[in-house]
């Protein structure tokens, strides 16, 4: 699987919450071919990471553009600067329970 990982530095960490309500009311995951899961976690009170897992790496390449379009309109409202990074799952080192 492929993942991309979207870090999120707020310079207001009162701009977070607002952003999330926003992402979770105009955010469609459906809209990315190939997409698998989508998770999101709330690291500290102005810092967030997004991993989207890709069912393969051309989807995910496919993809890139669309998020990192998405980013920059997310990164205007939300005074925030987001870097993101591409992966591959190791499947030796991951762990889901049954």
């Amino acid at each position: 699987m492929f993942c991309i990982f979207s870090n999120v530095r707020y310079s207001n960490p009162k701009l977070m919450h607002v952003g999330h309500q926003h992402m979770a009311q105009t955010f469609d995951p459906k809209q990315f071919k190939g997409l698998l899961e989508l998770q999101t976690f709330h690291i500290s009170p102005d810092k967030g990471l997004g991993i989207f897992t890709f069912d393969n790496q051309e989807n995910m390449q496919k993809n890139l553009p669309n998020l990192k379009a998405f980013n920059k309109d997310y990164e205007d409202r939300f005074s925030c600067k987001i870097t993101v990074d591409t992966g591959i799952v190791n499947p030796e080192l991951s762990y889901k329970a049954q």
